[in-house]
């Protein structure tokens, strides 16, 4: 599902699994549009055990090249936590595709995911 305004998306992919090293989603803009990640949110649907998980913004050649986001462990189902920490590029070239990976460092969680693209 995506939302737009005034070239702000949100990307939401839902209940996806944290706990696994792998892909949770692709973006793709319009042809020729340039992105900057704003921001990533996630809503935990299931808990998060062990260890914090993280989610990470990039490219297939840099993995959190545009951003990562930690979500501890401590939380509960319902909590949501905001507040990416910016990765080595500033926006994303254009044609790029966006590829968003969970980390895989907890045993168990998962969550909606949710990015926000200011496109131009």
């Amino acid at each position: 599902m995506s939302y737009s305004e005034n070239g702000l998306t949100a990307h939401r992919f839902s209940a996806l699994t944290l706990s696994a090293a792998a892909e949770i989603g692709r973006i793709y803009g319009v042809a020729g549009s340039k992105a900057e990640i704003v921001d990533v949110a996630v809503i935990e649907t299931t808990d998060i055990t062990v260890a914090d998980c993280t989610v990470k913004i990039g490219s297939a050649a840099d993995d959190n090249a545009y951003g990562t986001l930690t979500v501890p462990f401590a939380g509960s189902v319902g909590d949501g936590v905001n507040g990416m920490v910016a990765g080595v590029a500033d926006a994303v070239p254009a044609d790029t595709e966006i590829v968003i990976t969970a980390g895989g460092e907890c045993t168990a969680g998962a969550g909606d995911v949710i990015v926000y693209v200011r496109w131009s």
